[in-house]
């Protein structure tokens, strides 16, 4: 069977060769956690999604064009043109963008596919949303080359709004590994699969993975990487972008930081 050394300990932000965007039937079961609006899974809970846009739109005096990086089924896309925004998001899934097409009725809201890496920006925007942990998915040299590329794009007072998580979101879990055999109609496939789960920390750089392998005719692997932040760690990348003004909250609704939380949100300009 090929790809067994995709079961190692994988090198920190390094890819498998399976996504949340493969192929349609994983796509549509991704779409549906979006959906769900009791739970925060795919999408934050719908009245946090309100309490979200409502906090955004306070943070604007200027309400031209917003940005949303990693947008999803475009939930955020409506009430922030009822606030008086236009809207252009962008996700890697083409899947994603083609639900948020279909069902935003905005007349001032757009979408594109387009992996935020070769986003290359041709406008000018009020500002730009990195929301639930979107910006934390990836390394280093990725995380400064879009702040960079925003910095860029943004209008004079322009402010771009990151939330991520802290160490505390994962303080208590323990490194694991599972497996489970599916029948039929699992997340990944119809077919029947093994499917291995694991959790990896690797606490000196605060970074943690959750980890997903179907097996099946070969090995199909997900990493999904998460790096941590402090204010201060998540600030210095900004100021490395060259922003230099900050707000430091605990939610995306901006509430006051505290240190205990385990989601901290910068206001940028």
């Amino acid at each position: 069977m090929d790809n067994w050394k995709l079961l190692e300990r994988p090198l920190p932000f390094s890819e498998g060769n399976l996504t949340l965007w493969s192929n349609a039937y994983i796509a549509n079961n991704v779409i549906k956690k979006h959906l769900d609006i009791s739970i925060d899974s795919g999408s934050r809970k719908k009245d946090t999604i309100i309490k979200t846009i409502k906090w955004i739109a306070s943070k604007y005096k200027e309400k031209e064009c917003i940005l949303d990086i990693g947008c999803g089924p475009g939930l955020y896309s409506y009430l922030l043109c009822e606030y008086g925004f236009r809207y252009y998001g962008i996700d890697i899934s083409k899947f994603q963008i083609e639900y948020a097409l279909k069902n935003c009725t905005s007349k001032y809201a757009s979408f594109k596919t387009i992996d935020f890496r070769k986003f290359e920006p041709t406008q000018k925007y009020c500002g730009a949303l990195l929301l639930y942990g979107i910006y934390s998915f990836y390394n280093f040299e990725a995380r400064i080359t879009l702040l960079k590329k925003l910095k860029r794009c943004l209008i004079p007072n322009g402010k771009i709004i990151v939330e991520v998580f802290t160490k505390q979101h994962y303080i208590n879990r323990k490194e694991n590994r599972e497996w489970e055999y599916v029948i039929k109609k699992g997340f990944w496939s119809e077919n029947p699969y093994l499917e291995l789960n694991a959790f990896y920390r690797y606490d000196e750089l605060d970074l943690y993975m959750v980890q997903a392998a179907v097996i099946q005719d070969s090995v199909y692997v997900w990493n999904a990487w998460t790096q941590t932040f402090t204010p201060e760690s998540l600030i210095k990348e900004f100021e490395i972008a060259g922003f230099s003004k900050f707000e430091v909250f605990s939610s995306c609704t901006g509430k006051i930081y505290n240190k205990e939380s385990d989601v901290v949100c910068v206001c940028a300009e």
